[in-house]
Parts: structure tokens; C-alpha cells; sequence
């Protein structure tokens, strides 16, 4: 007899044996027990959930005349005409090979016979989302009132290509993905039954590889059980090319801390190890996402797929840092797992954004920063702060020295000048304001620039400047220049002048207006009445006068 493969040998045959999808399974059985079983139904999830085998779970339970409480004896005869695929009373159809409208006529005349043996003729279509639009429209009436006899069972991964008018024909149950925790749950039951040895830890990596799949643990536990009869963690972990949680834990916490030794030697170890560096990096992605959660909140039951021992070094590790620290790595992690999968050199790349990170290990949350200004520590401050201060901050200061340097020594070339005691009496206003201009162009050109964006308004009384619209911005920055622009004045005036800053808004003109001051134009009321003429449209002139044209 040839071998028969875990996947198939421990496939479930009733609905407690489903691993995982106890809500479904209570509902189908309730459904038998209570006799309101629908004519159709759809089955959605991802692979190796089950979906086909609580379709034949199904067909059993209805048809077995044994059945006891929804379930069946699985050793009559039709329990095993089903099980091995030769029942006549259940067809199971693959609707990726039957596409066509042709395989759906045939099948809506198949479905006009009685059952040949059982109470009820099942059919059950894998994949029916691969059926074309001309075969979802034929199967449309017969799916809506078949036979009474008759049930459907489609099933699918990818149930958004089902058509809505399918989907209103069905009772929708989706499958979910299986906790690490439950299948590993059912590979121990296996190998137990089997008398495979294996270890906890290897378990916990199969389980992990699965992702969510029954049918694929079931298939990696076939192929390492031909490798080897003692079956450890190690063994595993070279047969997968999967990372094992210490390893994990330990680059972590490198990158936490800033140990970029640490950093590079675990890489390397890695790298020899024959590790998928793509691979490490996604796995390593969701354990600072799991590092994350475990900060964040106590209670991650439900959240965080993980068993005691790795959720209790998760804890442990989380505690090290804060949660901003974690956001900011998650969140680098997030934006350069693209480039490393996608990266000629994956090594390099991993590398340089790994150590990269371990450089935030000197950061200091806000809430932290707060606390240590609040209770005037400067030791802590000073151990916060880097040691070495980077390059551009010396240029900076360097720059601002020389700035205010410039700055500094016009002023007191000002404060030097001989005060005009008695200043010219034919010393216009206008000529006033021009040298005081003219002496501030010494010292401080960006103000000069300032004030020409001004109206400015010389009197005995004093210096108005009015800043008009959008150059009201300016205002605050003269006005801090006061005592500057006073004292250049009081060298060339001999007394002290009163300087004023003053700020308009610009009324936004809008097409009304510009409308009502056409229409009391003299020139434009009499080409209106000239050619007995309308105003179509109106728009600011680009003259200086703000006339209009028409």
C-alpha cells in the first residue's frame, strides 16, 4: 500500500476535529439538529482552513444514517464512499478546471435526478470564484431554487470575485486563519499518535511556518519527519531557513541598547548559517511589532501569537526601552523592508539599517526630557546628550560669531560718530529720512530692506511707517529695530524723533465691486447706452489707476 501523507491521513471527519473553526462548525450543527439546513452555502478563507473538508463533514452528517447528535459513524458505507471520493451522491467539482458555461448546463441536468443512496446530493465547487461570468449567470437559477434534495458548497479564497448576485443565493461562513497556538496544539495529538519524537521548541517553528494553514504544518511536519527520527528545534531551523526567537531577541536588544558589535557578529552568524536575510528581515519586522504591543498594554491575549516562555522574554525586553523608541524602529523597519527585499546586497543593506537604528538608542522621550528639565538635573540632562557634538553644530555656531561679529562692530562705529547738535536748517523731512537710510545700510541691511516695503511718513511730530496687506508680516521685525532706527535719527537730527509702525489689511476686491465702479464709469455708461450693451465679464486692469475693463 502506498504512503499515505499526514495531510490526508489526519483530516478531519467531524465537526470537533475541526482545529480552529469552532464557531462555523456550531453553527452547521446546530443547523442539522434544529433541520434548517440552507440549499447553499459559501465557504471563504485562506488555504488549508478547512473549507473542503467541512464541505464532506457535512455531506457525512446529512447523509450517514447512523449519525447520532450531528455526528457521524464513519463507518458505514456512504461515510466511506464519501471519505474516499466515490460516493454518487457527493461531486465535488474543481472550478478552476470548469470554467466554462457548458460545465454548468451539465451540471444543473445532473441536479434534476434524485440522490442515488443518501437522503441529500451535495455538491461541492473548489475554488468557484475561477468560474467565468456566463457560468456564475447560468448557475443563478439553479442556485436560488434547486431540488429539494439538492445542496450547494462553493468554496473559496477570494470571495470579492464572487458575484454580489451569488453571494445573495448563500449562506456566507469565512474561515479564518488557525492561532499558532491551536495548531501546535494539534501537532503535538499527531506526532503523539504517530510516535514521532519531536521537541517543544521545533513544534512551536512548525506551527509558526504554517502561517495559519493546518494542511501546510501538516505537510512540513511530513517532510521533517523524514529527515530525521529525534527531530529538535536546530533541525528545524536548518530544514526551514527560519529564525529561532533567541536570535530574534538578541538583535533586538542590540538595536535597543546600541550595541553595534552585537549587531554585525549576529548578522555574520546569520549570513554563514545559510539564513534568507528577506526572509529574517519580515520575521524580525513582526517581532518589534510583538515588542511594541507588549509595551503598549499589559493584557496581549488575542493579540500576540505567541507561547508563555516568548511572550514572558517579550515582556522582559520591552521593558528596556519606551514606546516611542519602538514606534521610531518599527516604523524605520516598516519603510526599508521594501529596499532590503528588493536590494542587490541584502546584507548591506540589513546591516547599515540596522546599525542606523541602534544610533537612536541615545534618544530621550519628551514626557523623560520634561521631567529632567522640571527637576533641574543637569547630570541627567548631560548623560542624555551625546558626548560629541556633531560637525554642522560648530559650523552653525561658527557662522553665528561671525554674524553677529559684523554685526557688532557697525554699532559701535555709530555710537562713535559726533552727534550733529545743531543739524542744517534747510534739512528737509525727505533728505532726514534718506540719511538715516543711508546709515543704517552700514549696519543692518536686511532692516533697510524692510523698511523701503513701508510707506513711511516724516513729520515734526515724528516717523509713521505703514505697512500695507501682505507686508504686515514685517511689522513685528521693524518694530524690535526701533531703538535703532531712533538713534541713527538722534545722531542726524540732534534730538529724539517718536518712530510709529502701523499695519493695514488690503481689502480683498471682489468682482461686485469691480462691477458697481464700471457701471459708474462715464466712459463705460456710455458705450453701454451706445450699443445698448451688457456687462459679460470683469476683471482687475493691470494699470496703477485699479481701472476696469470691460
Amino acid at each position: 500500500m502506498s504512503y499515505l501523507v499526514l495531510a490526508r491521513k489526519w483530516r478531519p471527519t467531524t465537526f470537533d476535529e475541526l482545529t480552529g473553526q469552532e464557531p462555523i462548525a456550531g453553527i452547521l450543527r446546530n443547523s442539522i439538529l434544529g433541520n434548517k439546513v440552507a440549499h447553499a452555502y459559501i465557504f471563504s478563507g485562506p488555504r488549508g482552513v478547512g473549507k473542503t473538508s467541512t464541505a464532506r463533514i457535512l455531506a457525512k452528517t446529512l447523509n450517514c444514517e447512523q449519525a447520532v447528535a450531528a455526528v457521524p459513524c464513519g463507518k458505514c458505507a456512504t461515510c466511506l464512499a464519501i471519505s474516499d471520493g466515490s460516493s454518487m451522491d457527493v461531486t465535488e467539482i474543481d472550478g478552476a478546471s470548469n470554467t466554462g458555461v457548458d460545465n454548468i448546463r451539465d451540471l444543473r441536468e445532473r441536479v434534476r435526478y434524485a440522490s442515488y443512496g443518501g437522503a441529500y446530493k451535495v455538491y461541492i465547487i473548489d475554488e468557484v470564484h475561477m468560474l467565468s461570468t456566463a457560468a456564475f449567470n447560468a448557475l443563478l437559477k439553479t442556485l436560488e431554487e434547486p431540488p429539494p434534495n439538492v445542496i450547494f458548497v462553493l468554496a473559496t479564497t477570494d470571495p470579492k470575485k464572487i458575484p454580489a448576485t451569488v453571494l445573495s443565493r448563500c449562506q456566507h461562513l469565512p474561515f479564518r486563519r488557525i492561532t499558532t497556538h491551536k495548531i501546535k496544539e494539534r501537532l503535538k495529538h499527531i506526532t503523539t499518535a504517530e510516535k514521532l519524537v519531536i521537541a517543544d521548541g521545533a513544534l512551536e517553528m512548525v506551527a509558526r511556518a504554517a502561517d495559519g494553514s493546518m494542511r501546510d504544518a501538516l505537510t512540513i511536519l511530513d517532510q521533517i519527519a523524514s529527515f530525521s527520527e529525534d527531530i529538535k528545534a536546530a533541525d528545524v531551523k536548518d530544514l526551514l531557513g527560519f529564525t529561532d526567537m533567541e536570535t530574534l531577541s538578541s538583535l533586538a536588544e542590540a538595536v535597543i541598547t546600541g550595541d553595534r558589535k552585537a549587531i554585525i557578529n549576529i548578522i555574520a552568524e546569520l549570513v554563514e548559517g545559510g539564513t534568507d536575510l528577506k526572509t529574517f528581515t519580515k520575521d524580525y519586522l513582526q517581532f518589534m511589532r510583538d515588542l511594541l504591543i507588549a509595551r503598549v498594554t499589559s493584557d496581549t491575549s488575542g493579540i500576540l501569537d505567541l507561547s508563555e516562555e516568548e511572550a514572558k522574554a517579550v515582556y522582559e525586553l520591552a521593558k528596556k526601552t519606551n514606546e516611542e523608541h519602538l514606534a521610531l524602529l518599527l516604523s524605520e523597519l516598516v519603510k526599508s523592508e521594501y529596499t532590503i527585499r528588493s536590494a542587490l546586497f541584502p546584507r548591506i543593506a540589513l546591516e547599515m539599517l540596522l546599525l542606523r537604528l541602534s544610533m537612536m538608542s541615545h534618544f530621550v522621550a519628551i514626557d523623560d526630557a520634561i521631567k529632567m528639565l522640571g527637576s533641574s538635573d543637569a547630570q541627567k540632562i548631560t548623560a542624555a546628550i551625546p558626548k560629541q557634538e556633531p560637525p554642522v553644530r560648530k559650523v552653525i555656531t561658527q557662522k553665528t560669531e561671525a554674524v553677529q561679529a559684523a554685526h557688532a562692530a557697525p554699532e559701535e562705529k555709530v555710537v562713535d560718530k559726533p552727534k550733529a547738535q545743531n543739524p542744517p536748517a534747510e534739512l528737509s523731512d525727505e533728505d532726514l529720512w534718506g540719511r538715516v537710510i543711508q546709515g543704517l545700510e552700514e549696519s543692518n541691511t536686511p532692516l533697510v530692506s524692510k523698511l523701503k516695503e513701508g510707506t513711511i511718513t516724516v513729520t515734526d511730530k515724528g516717523v509713521n511707517i505703514l505697512f500695507n496687506g501682505g507686508m504686515s508680516v514685517l511689522a513685528e521685525s521693524v518694530k524690535e529695530n526701533i531703538p535703532l532706527i531712533q538713534e541713527n535719527m538722534k545722531n542726524i537730527a540732534g534730538r529724539k524723533i517718536p518712530v510709529k509702525i502701523e499695519t493695514r489689511e488690503v481689502k480683498a476686491v471682489t468682482k461686485a465691486d469691480l462691477k458697481d465702479k464700471a457701471l459708474n464709469n462715464p466712459v463705460v455708461k456710455e458705450a453701454l447706452d451706445l450699443f445698448e450693451g451688457r456687462i459679460v465679464d470683469i476683471y482687475p486692469a493691470n494699470d496703477k489707476e485699479g481701472g476696469s475693463n470691460v
